[in-house]
């Protein structure tokens, strides 16, 4: 059985269609269970996704990799596919899962946008970099549209109680473990939402401040609880302030960073 597990927080606008999309596999319905991990929504998310899942669950473990534990928790499939609530999912998307699993122990494909737009476009661009790491075995398995077997999730030990990089996290274990099969498959297509990327510059702040903490600091506490965007100034974001006291260069930076926001969202009205 394939056990796909969908997190979920004030999602009532999107999730329906993206269950629907599930719903509408061109597989036999009995092979697959839907699994909603909901995070205390207070709008109609739990009941629009009633009308779908399989099973509903709130969330208990912290952040959006903790959410994905969560649904892993309750499943039964021996193949666990991830995705997410604002993703919508080709008719072939477990048809394609089912024959990348023979073989593999795990596989991930494109993610386009259905309301694209230049910042999405420039996004797609960029990940289509990631593939030049497969010469290195290392496949960057994205949130929206990953699959694995259960007996490789439990021997990396799953996904990481963290919000920023919890793909990527997930995707280095497997890395390290060193002999795991992973297939890019061009078929296995979602299609997915591109308003949190509405500000370019915000997706690659919050980007570079989840790889500065994953890699350098090691604080995985930073990787769960961060700031708002309009909240952050780049001692915020590197943490950085304490190593710039009395070298005048903190104000400096943080008002070309202040310059540069303010000219983006300018820009984008």
């Amino acid at each position: 059985m394939i056990s796909i597990i969908v997190p979920a927080l004030n999602e009532e606008e999107t999730i329906g269609l993206c269950l629907m999309s599930i719903i509408n596999q061109n597989i036999n319905r009995d092979l697959y269970e839907i699994i909603v991990v909901d995070g205390h929504s207070s709008d109609r998310t739990v009941k629009i996704a009633s009308g779908f899942a399989d099973k509903i669950v709130t969330q208990k473990s912290a952040g959006i990799g903790g959410a994905r534990m969560d649904g892993v928790n309750v499943s039964r499939g021996d193949v666990l596919v991830f995705t997410d609530s604002d993703t919508m999912h080709d008719m072939k998307w477990l048809e394609v899962v089912q024959r990348n699993m023979i073989g593999h122990e795990a596989s991930t494909g494109p993610i386009l946008f259905y309301d694209g737009n230049i910042r999405s476009d420039i996004l797609t661009l960029w990940r289509k970099g990631y593939q030049i790491f497969h010469l290195f075995n290392f496949y960057w398995l994205i949130g929206s549209n990953m699959a694995i077997k259960r007996e490789t999730y439990d021997k990396i030990n799953g996904h990481s109680s963290i919000s920023i990089l919890d793909d990527f996290d997930i995707s280095m274990k497997l890395f390290k473990e060193g002999d795991i099969q992973t297939r890019y498959d061009k078929d296995q297509i979602v299609y997915t939402s591109s308003r949190r990327i509405d500000n370019l510059m915000q997706y690659m702040l919050v980007f570079g401040y989840g790889h500065y903490h994953y890699h350098l600091t090691k604080n995985y506490d930073n990787l769960l609880n961060y700031p708002r965007f309009d909240e952050m100034d780049l001692g915020t974001v590197l943490n950085i302030s304490d190593r710039f006291d009395g070298f005048g260069n903190i104000e400096k930076f943080n008002s070309i960073y202040s310059n540069l926001r303010s000219r983006l969202a300018r820009e984008n009205q």
